[in-house]
Order: C-alpha cells, then sequence, then structure tokens
C-alpha cells in the first residue's frame, strides 16, 4: 500500500508540473495578463499497512489524509477606458481658421466613422474602444499652440495628438508634448526639424507630410518642365520669390534653390525677398519684385497671405506676371473662392485639392468627398485629408500596439507598414521608417475661371504622366528677361 501513495502523490505532482508549465507558457505568450490568484486544497487520501506488536504478524490499516494546497491562476482582463482620448491641434481663430476648420471637420468625420464600426479594438482589454475627440485651438500663432498642446497633454491627458498646422508654430510646442510622452502625427508641418531636432525626445512624433524642401524642389520642378517651355523656350527663365521668413518659407526656398543647383534647371532667381508671419501688405515688396523685371512671381505663404500677394499684384499694381506654383496649403474651398479672377492663369504645387486628385487615389478620394460634403455642407481640402488620414493612422497603430500604453503606441506609429489611405505616397504603402516621416507625391495644377460658376477650377499641368493641358498665359502676359 505504501507503493499505492507513492503512485498517487506522483500524479498529483504530474498534474500540478502541468499546470505550472502552461501557465508560464501564457505569460509567455501573453495569454495571461494581470492575474488574481486563489488557493484549492486537495485531500489525499490513501492506506497504509502497518506491523502491530514484535514477532506478530496481524496488521492494522490506517487511513491518512494528506493537504496539497495548489495555487490556480485565474485570468482577468484589465477594465477598458471609457474612451480613447484622441486629441486636435488645429486652429479655430485667427488668420488661419479656414484651414483649421477643413481640418477640425475632417477629424471628427473620421472619429464618427470609426465609433459607428465600435471603435477600436485593444487586445489589452480584449475589446472595441470608442473615441473620444478632443480639440484644442492654436489660436493662429506660436504661444497659442503652445497652450493648446499644454490642454491637451496635461488637463485632458489624451492618448494620442494629431494635426497641427505652422511650421512656425508646431515647434514650440513639442517639448511638452515630448515631456508628457504623447504620440503625436503631425500632419501641417513642412519643416524636417520636428522629427530630426536633437535638444528633445522626438521618438514620440512622426510627420505625415512632404516636408519644405520637397515642396520647394517641385516648384522649381514645376517652373522648369512645365512653365518655361510655354514662356521662355529660349533662356532661362526669371523668377521672383517672395518667401514666409519662418522655418515653413526658408525650407520650400532651400529646396528650390537646392534642385536648382544640383539639376542645372534653366531658372534665375532674380528677385529674392522675406515678408513676416501675417504680413497683410505686400505692394513694396511687389514693386521691388517686379523692378527685377520677371516672368514669374512665387509667393510662398499661408493662404492668407498667398491671396494678398496675388490680388495686390494683379489688382492693385497691374503687375502682368504669372504667379506661382503656391503652397499646396492653400488648397481650400475657400482658397479659390476667395481669391477671385485675379487668381486666374496662378499655379499650385499640390497633392491634392477641392476640386482636383491623383488618378491613382481619385476612387476613394471621391467617396471620402461625397460623405464629408453631405456632413458639412462643403469640399474638403487638402489639410483635411491629411489630418482624415492621420486619424485612420493613429488607429492602426493602437490596433498594432495592442495597448493605450503610449511608449508602445508611439514604437508602433515608427514601425507602422500600411497601405496608402486617401493621400498619394510613394510606392503606394505608408512607411515613417527610418526617418520619421512619409512623404507625398506631388503635382501642379494651374487655375482657370469658369464662368459658368464664376470661380477658378484647377487643371493638371505637371507632370507629364498625369497632365490633362499644357500651362496656358495670361492675354496680356508681360515677360521678363
Amino acid at each position: 500500500m505504501i507503493g499505492n501513495k507513492k503512485t498517487a502523490l506522483t500524479r498529483l505532482e504530474a498534474v500540478l508540473a502541468v499546470l505550472f508549465i502552461v501557465a508560464l507558457i501564457a505569460a509567455g505568450a501573453g495569454w495571461v495578463r494581470p492575474i488574481e490568484t486563489g488557493v484549492t486544497t486537495v485531500t489525499e487520501v490513501s492506506t497504509v499497512t502497518k506491523t502491530v506488536g514484535e514477532g506478530q504478524a496481524a496488521t492494522v490499516t490506517v487511513t491518512e489524509t494528506q493537504r496539497v494546497t495548489v495555487t490556480e491562476t485565474v485570468v482577468k482582463q484589465p477594465e477598458a477606458p471609457r474612451k480613447i482620448k484622441i486629441g486636435l491641434l488645429t486652429h479655430q481663430t485667427g488668420p488661419v481658421a479656414p484651414i483649421g476648420q477643413d481640418m477640425e471637420r475632417a477629424f471628427l468625420l473620421a472619429v464618427e466613422e470609426i465609433n459607428a464600426r465600435g471603435g477600436v479594438y485593444v487586445d489589452e482589454f480584449g475589446t472595441k474602444v470608442l473615441l473620444e475627440p478632443v480639440i484644442e485651438d492654436q489660436q493662429s500663432s506660436r504661444e497659442g499652440t503652445v497652450a493648446a498642446a499644454e490642454r491637451l497633454v496635461n488637463v485632458a491627458k489624451v492618448d494620442i495628438i494629431v494635426g497641427g498646422f505652422g511650421s512656425a508654430f508646431i515647434p514650440g510646442a513639442q517639448p511638452i508634448i515630448a515631456e508628457a510622452g504623447t504620440p503625436y502625427i503631425i500632419t501641417g508641418v513642412s519643416t524636417p526639424i520636428v522629427v530630426t531636432r536633437t535638444d528633445i525626445d522626438t521618438s514620440w512624433f512622426v510627420l505625415y507630410q512632404a516636408i519644405a524642401p520637397e515642396h520647394g524642389q517641385s516648384i522649381s520642378l514645376i517652373l522648369a518642365e512645365a512653365v518655361r517651355p510655354v514662356v521662355a523656350p529660349d533662356r532661362n527663365l526669371k523668377v521672383a520669390v517672395l518667401y514666409q521668413d519662418s522655418p515653413f518659407g526658408e525650407g520650400f526656398f532651400a529646396g528650390m534653390e537646392q534642385i536648382i543647383e544640383e539639376k542645372n534647371l534653366p531658372i534665375d532667381l532674380v528677385f529674392v525677398d522675406k515678408f513676416k508671419v501675417r504680413e497683410t501688405d505686400f505692394r513694396a515688396l511687389l514693386t521691388a519684385a517686379a523692378a527685377a523685371n520677371p516672368d514669374v512671381i512665387v509667393p510662398i505663404g499661408f493662404i492668407g497671405e498667398t491671396i494678398a500677394v496675388i490680388q495686390q499684384g494683379v489688382r492693385d499694381l497691374g503687375i502682368k506676371k504669372l504667379y506661382g506654383p503656391v503652397c499646396v496649403c492653400v488648397e481650400s474651398p475657400t482658397y479659390y473662392r476667395d481669391l477671385g479672377r485675379e487668381g486666374e492663369f496662378s499655379l499650385i504645387q499640390t497633392y491634392f485639392g477641392p476640386y482636383h486628385v491623383h488618378p491613382r487615389v481619385a476612387e476613394k478620394v471621391a467617396e471620402f468627398s461625397k460623405k464629408f460634403e453631405e456632413r458639412w455642407g462643403v469640399r474638403p481640402g487638402s489639410q483635411g485629408l491629411s489630418v482624415y488620414d492621420a486619424v485612420y493612422i493613429a488607429v492602426k497603430a493602437i490596433e498594432e500596439a495592442g495597448t493605450l500604453d503610449k511608449a508602445k503606441v508611439a514604437e508602433a506609429l515608427r514601425n507602422l507598414v500600411m497601405g496608402e489611405l486617401l493621400l498619394p505616397v510613394p510606392g503606394g504603402v505608408i512607411k515613417f521608417q527610418p526617418t520619421g516621416h512619409q512623404t507625398f507625391e506631388l503635382y501642379g495644377v494651374q487655375l482657370i475661371w469658369d464662368e459658368n460658376i464664376q470661380e477658378l477650377r484647377p487643371v493638371i499641368v505637371w507632370p507629364k504622366e498625369i497632365a490633362e493641358a499644357e500651362v496656358r498665359l495670361p492675354p496680356d502676359f508681360q515677360p521678363g528677361g
């Protein structure tokens, strides 16, 4: 009977060993999350035969009860939060508000769509969690942007941020966001500084936007390959550049200069000068530029600044030149409406506009634009598309991370690989590695006045692979040279 007892204990020990090994495997595989332990008491009964008395053959059967304590692992899911807080930096007031409103509308549309599907699946909680939008106003200023970022990360304590507009504004808010350890998908900034600076930890940031040098390079290529053959086929194109005195403007101009030199483009920069952020009177600057006798005047600024340059040049000063290509950041219905007839024949370097789209993503963008117009009664602009995409990128990163742990979400963003959404990207794949930056495929449009609707409408003129027409000149155009 002693042998029976040993056999029973051996079986029990084997069961315990198996349970222990399974628990280890589950923990390693991430099956077991924060646990509770319970105690199970197992009673083992065995019969033992003993010899009673010296030299006596009689035996007595004794029953022994043995208690073995087993620790049982009980899997318990962490409690899911009520909402995932997703923050938006945008401009609700000030001169940049038209762009900010486009961003806000696209942001809310994306959040509504995702919540209508049940929210975002987070593996850590084993369920879907709804998004809670939190919007803060940059107030068209650096100070307003810093204050807005402070409210997002330290008051609302958002899980992730998207959007933000202005290379002159966002860098000032980055230290606050980095210190709070909050992942941020930057969309409305063209300076690479936001992902290359070394004074803060930039691993919290990714940039979903073509950077300023890339924009500047596309401006020079449009001028050399689409404008010069029409304006000055037998000589170099004469160009005047007026750019915003900010990292945004400086980056654009640096890109223009760089590619002109690298590719020996047939372009002469006959006049270059800067203007302050939010400038409104450009007449003195335009008069100086016209004195250099350019073929083309290229203003590089925000939407209000760009409209003012073109209107004052054409209407107030009668400078009969070609204007642009201007920055894609003007791409909103407001620009096409407010620029007016003075903007006819001007050009935009772009990746999307309310009345044009890259052919490869045309079907998806048409579907989005329809939903946007049904929801808000207006057409979307380029910054709206960037933010809309960024919300879906944020969702994908959270799902890939399987948690709301901010460090893991930031890491998932940096390692993300997913198909292009609404904006055309090289190779059709969104991938932030190794620089933390995702660029776009850029192209050029020219604006032509539509008598029927009494507004400007675009025609793609560059590159030739997708061009719909050649560049046209104003009837009263005065060439330089």
